[in-house]
């Protein structure tokens, strides 16, 4: 029993409960835009890859018998069928023009095409559509009209086999002998300088420039004596013909070039190779077939089969099919030959080096073939015990031979395949002999067999724990590990690394060769290939994209650069390497609708409130496994970020005035959709620009008159403030001076209590200066740096007198400092040496010494310091006066900073905390603000 590998698989079918209107379909188109059009028997169909257009007299077809189309560049396609009206669809809109002849029905069965001009011929008459009719334009009786700046006409002499050439003064210009192709020719131009023929014999084609014919007979060509419904075309910038049973393409000599042939059971009587070079059959009863050109070079066997294993044992290619037997590949032949034919399960084939011996294993049965001896059947091996299964795979190992069956392991003797011992353990899956350690697998993870006891393996102190389908060796020293739904690891003696790219993935298979894995798994074949790194990384996947009859692969293997892929309907050969080609051609915008009214594109629409816009996006794209919401779209200017498509109708809502631009992008092709809301008259740029204009004066009248009266008031404020501070300054002054006057005449009462008149004399004398300079400068608000320091010398001169020599003070002045030009409040300083002294020294067993400093730190600012020795002010009884001239100090601190004219800061602190007389020093910084 021989199985045939065949061309035949099931192709991707089209019929009428796909969308077709009829089975029965004439021919097929493609147009520039890259559609296919299928003519039917029941009406034209637009396609693209996802949907069905139908055209009918629905849609304003005259006749829903059309049998041929011409595309032209201008986006149109043109229909024949015999009816008093033809004409084109063009935007999805069939057009209809009538004959200039009323109801006269028009019979375009020699139509033609050249450039963008169709002209209708039947058997007499020519016809060309002018001024929207199809009016008759040939001027020769019984001759073939021509369009040829050269030729004007042809004309076929039945009686003498003879084809007469005429020039446009009807002189005969050649003559050919044309008995082959006179009977039943289909005919016309197929360019504008190439006029054909064509029947069941052959085809022949006129050069119209050189007037050179060539005679091309199908037995010549294609080793085909007749072929039926044959005909010529010009498809996508190439002459094209085809047949009952084939389609190619015609070199520049116009012989035959790479034809393919139908296969049989297709039953197709004509072929368009499209512009991915995609072959689209039509039938009369069976609809539509579509080959991808990768599917060409794909070869099939077993279809309808369930093909389990293929084992690759010393460069021979094994396969075992459910319910059917093992078989052999004969790569010379391309033939399957059966080994052994046996129903039920079917395990695969392997061979044991040690015992130089062959093994098919089925289902309750293990067959041997050892070198020079026939097959020799062997029982279904069973223990002593009451467990019975089938041997599903063995391996020698460490001098035994071991058995694998769903419950464990059988230690077999490799003579008579009796059971020496059997270890049970539930769920094992695949053995495997790997540097000296038996793995099992198993649905609970990865085992190792040793001393007759199943270890699960452990890696970095993690178990595998999961359902192990296979294993299998990838290198000396690294082994596969294909699980049921967790993918593929590689793994070492110690070390485990997930295989990225086959998440979740059951993988049934694997085979290695050299640099590369492919992994048979229920998503199709995974191709690696190793990287000089050492890693693998997944080059690509073959599935039914790549013409596999389905994505569930149950095993895989490579043999001559060919790739073996077994899976439920059969086995699948294709050339290695799998070239991946996309079919998508184009993305376009199909429909677009505002508030449910169809938009055409770069037209503007009024403002409506909640309006509403739905955006129709399809593709072009032929592939069997496309994703049809795999689409990127935004419309500008609401949307800059690309936004993924979940559905193929995009939708928004209330739309506000503005120009739109909707893009669309799909594998680096790119769509736009331009639009304009038109505003509302209270929308309008002017209406918001008048409005804005007026709403602006309006509120920066209001705001110049709120903030003048807030000016206003503020300045009142201010005003008010300012009066305020300088009554308080000179109520200070005024508090001062008696302060000062009864420290004074206190001094000169205790010397007259005393009885030193002498003393007190000198005192009064002093202090009757004193009090003069006082007066002299209280009508001032500030005075010269040189002022206050005279002021101060005579107060620290009067307190000296008084204190008979205990105090000592010191006044120092900056050489930087000009005390003529350098001003100071009035009086800001006295208060502070006052309390130096009677504070601080009048406290003081001893003597004591106060010592006033003045320091130049800017042109504008100095710094004051007044040093004492004394007990501290913190040791002292703190009078009420005291306490009352330290607030002062500080209120006109405060209220000088306020008059905007003075910055001063103070500072006062002990100078030794640790000691009896502590001291005390007062620090002013002083800035005058006005001063230039």
């Amino acid at each position: 029993m021989t199985w045939n590998c065949s061309f035949s698989q099931n192709y991707a079918n089209y019929t009428i409960s796909d969308g077709l209107p009829s089975n029965h379909v004439y021919t097929i188109r493609q147009d520039v835009d890259g559609f296919i059009w299928f003519l039917t028997d029941k009406g034209m169909v637009k396609y693209n890859g996802t949907e069905f257009k139908q055209f009918t007299t629905r849609e304003g077809l005259p006749n829903n018998d059309v049998w041929e189309a011409f595309v032209t560049s201008d986006h149109k396609i043109w229909y024949l069928s015999k009816a008093a009206q033809l004409g084109y669809i063009s935007k999805d809109t069939v057009r209809a023009f009538p004959n200039e002849i009323p109801n006269e029905i028009i019979n375009p069965i020699f139509s033609y095409q050249i450039d963008k001009d169709v002209y209708l011929s039947g058997s007499t008459k020519t016809h060309q559509l002018i001024d929207g009719v199809w009016k008759r334009i040939d001027d020769s009786k019984g001759q073939l009209k021509v369009f040829h700046p050269k030729v004007k006409s042809l004309n076929l002499h039945k009686s003498t086999n003879t084809l007469f050439v005429y020039d446009k003064d009807d002189k005969v210009i050649a003559r050919f002998e044309a008995k082959d192709f006179i009977l039943n020719a289909k005919r016309g131009h197929v360019t504008d300088s190439l006029y054909y023929f064509v029947n069941t014999k052959g085809y022949f084609i006129l050069d119209l420039n050189t007037l050179k014919l060539y005679r091309k007979l199908f037995k010549d060509q294609l080793d085909i004596e007749t072929v039926n419904y044959a005909r010529i075309n010009l498809f996508n910038n190439t002459l094209q013909i085809s047949g009952a049973g084939f389609v190619a393409y015609l070199n520049d000599q116009f012989d035959v070039e790479t034809p393919f042939f139908f296969p049989k059971d297709i039953q197709a009587h004509f072929g368009l190779i499209d512009a991915s070079k995609s072959i689209w059959c039509a039938t009369f009863n069976n609809g539509v077939y579509k080959i991808p050109d990768h599917k060409k070079a794909v070869t099939y066997t077993f279809q309808g089969e369930k093909v389990q294993t293929l084992d690759v044992l010393n460069n021979q290619l094994y396969a075992s099919v459910y319910d059917n037997g093992f078989y052999k590949y004969d790569p010379k032949k391309y033939f399957f030959d059966l080994k052994l034919q046996l129903k039920g399960y079917k395990y695969g084939t392997q061979y044991i080096e040690a015992v130089d011996a062959m093994y098919y294993l089925s289902q309750g049965n293990a067959y041997s073939e050892i070198k020079r001896t026939p097959l020799l059947r062997y029982n279904h091996v069973t223990a002593n015990s009451d467990n019975k299964d089938k041997v599903r795979k063995l391996i020698y190992h460490q001098q035994q031979l071991y058995g694998l069956f769903a419950f464990g392991l059988s230690q077999l003797d490799s003579n008579t395949f009796n059971v020496d011992k059997e270890f049970s353990h539930a769920g094992t899956s695949d053995l495997m002999s790997f540097n000296e350690v038996l793995y099992v697998a198993t649905t609970n993870g990865l085992k190792v067999f040793e001393n007759d006891t199943f270890t699960p393996k452990n890696y970095d102190n993690t178990l595998l724990n999961i359902s192990v389908l296979n294993l299998k060796p990838l290198s000396d020293t690294q082994f596969l590990i294909n699980t049921d739904g967790f993918g593929t690891y590689i793994a070492s003696d110690s070390a485990l690394e997930f295989l990225k790219g086959t998440e979740y993935l059951s993988v049934q298979d694997a085979f290695v060769e050299a640099n590369a894995i492919w992994l048979a798994t229920n998503k199709g074949v995974l191709v690696y290939e190793k990287k000089t790194s050492g890693d693998y990384f997944l080059k690509t996947t073959v599935n039914t994209e790549n013409g596999l009859p389905m994505n569930n692969v149950n095993s895989v293997a490579v043999l001559n650069d060919t790739l073996f892929v077994a899976t439920d309907n059969g086995l699948t050969l294709l050339s290695e390497p799998v070239v991946e080609t996309s079919l998508f051609l184009d993305i376009y915008i199909d429909k677009v609708l505002w508030n449910a009214k169809t938009l055409s594109n770069d037209v503007s629409v009024n403002y409506t409130s909640n309006n509403t816009l739905n955006i129709k996006v399809a593709s072009i794209d032929f592939s069997e496994d496309q994703q049809t919401d795999v689409f990127d779209y935004k419309l500008h200017p609401i949307q800059n970020e690309w936004v993924t498509a979940s559905s193929e109708v995009i939708n928004y809502n209330d739309l506000q005035p503005d120009d739109y631009q909707f893009i669309a992008s799909k594998n680096g092709v790119e769509t736009s959709f331009y639009f304009t809301i038109r505003p509302l008259w209270w929308q309008t740029l002017g209406f918001r620009i008048s409005a804005g204009v007026i709403l602006g004066v309006l509120l920066m009248s209001g705001v110049w008159l709120l903030s003048k009266r807030m000016q206003q008031r503020k300045d009142e404020r201010l005003i008010r403030e300012k009066e305020l501070s300088e009554i308080q300054l000179k109520a200070l002054r005024s508090q001062m001076n008696p302060h000062f006057v009864f420290n004074s005449l206190a001094a000169i009462q205790f010397y007259i209590n005393d009885n030193n008149f002498e003393a007190s004399e000198r005192y009064l004398v002093k202090f009757s200066k004193l009090i003069r300079q006082f007066f002299e400068l209280s009508k001032e608000n500030e005075i010269s740096l040189k002022g206050e320091i005279t002021l101060l010398r005579s107060y620290l001169e009067i307190e000296k007198l008084r204190f008979k020599e205990k105090l000592e003070f010191d006044i120092v002045i900056d050489e930087k400092l000009n005390i003529e030009t350098t001003k100071i409040p009035t009086m800001l300083l006295q208060p502070i040496v006052e309390n130096a002294v009677n504070h601080g020294v009048f406290n003081k067993l001893g003597n004591g010494r106060v010592i006033v400093s003045f320091s130049y730190e800017d042109a504008q600012t100095f710094v004051v310091s007044i040093t004492d020795d004394g007990v501290g002010f913190t040791n002292t009884q703190p009078s009420h006066k005291g306490h009352h001239s330290s607030n002062v100090i500080a209120d006109r601190l405060k209220f000088l900073n306020q008059t905007g004219n003075w910055l001063i800061t103070f500072e006062n602190d002990v100078l030794n905390s640790e000691a009896k007389d502590k001291g005390n020093k007062a620090i002013f910084r002083i800035r005058q603000l006005n001063q230039v």
